[in-house]
């Protein structure tokens, strides 16, 4: 009961936290958040920088007003964001009137190619469009520290300058064997889950069988009494 009440007061006092100001809705610069993702894409090729996308639900999301107030808003995030990265929000808010009417369905194909499951989610590209990695949320979350896990991801798309030929292969070969452990672990519990199903299922037969014989031995043993 304590447990749930703390994440009770937690997620309410996130609501509580301040907005953003209100990104642009034409147009982008290195730094701002923007709603025009083609503006952005354009912006990202002319000056070499790499796109964050922010999938937001800015007035009902806690998680996103956390990071909003904790790292977004923070003056070394912003420092950092207007040399470094060209910034789009993507907004699914339940005021639509915070997203431009002629905006909401490109709002709702970009979720959808990016295949957004949860808010907030942080997709990094490269200048050429390329994803290169998901950033989450995080209740520690400082400006340093998100710009630190972007920086783990933006340096991916370097490898191939930052690495001997034999250093990048061998990464490609670690990334290829994570994959099928992956994999391979996504298809032993799927194994285990069945199998947990079929014994729960021999287990319920019997224990349904073991009541009817009780319940037999019972009303005989009222008869006879």
């Amino acid at each position: 009961m304590r447990t749930k009440l703390l994440c009770t007061a937690f997620f309410a006092a996130a609501l509580s936290l301040t907005a953003l100001a209100a990104p642009m809705t034409e147009g982008a610069e290195p730094g701002v958040w923007t709603m025009d993702m083609p503006a952005a894409q354009t912006l990202a090729k002319e000056k070499s920088l790499p796109i964050l996308i922010n999938f937001t639900g800015s007035d009902w999301c806690g998680w996103c007003k956390l990071m909003d107030k904790k790292v977004f808003s923070q003056q070394a995030w912003q420092d950092y964001a207007k040399k470094n990265v060209v910034t789009v929000w993507v907004d699914s808010p339940r005021d639509k009137s915070l997203v431009p009417e002629a905006l909401r369905p490109k709002a709702e194909a970009l979720r959808e190619t990016y295949d957004v499951q949860g808010f907030p989610t942080y997709v990094v590209l490269n200048a050429e469009g390329k994803e290169l990695g998901r950033l989450g949320a995080s209740q520690d979350a400082t400006p340093e520290s998100f710009i630190a896990e972007l920086q783990g991801v933006l340096i991916r798309d370097r490898l191939p300058e930052l690495l001997s030929a034999e250093e990048l292969a061998e990464f490609e070969q670690i990334g290829e064997a994570k994959e099928a452990l992956e994999k391979r672990h996504e298809a032993l519990m799927k194994d285990i889950e069945t199998k947990m199903t079929a014994l729960q299922e021999e287990y319920m037969k019997l224990d349904t069988r073991e009541q009817e014989l009780l319940k037999k031995a019972t009303e005989k043993a009222n008869k006879s009494n």
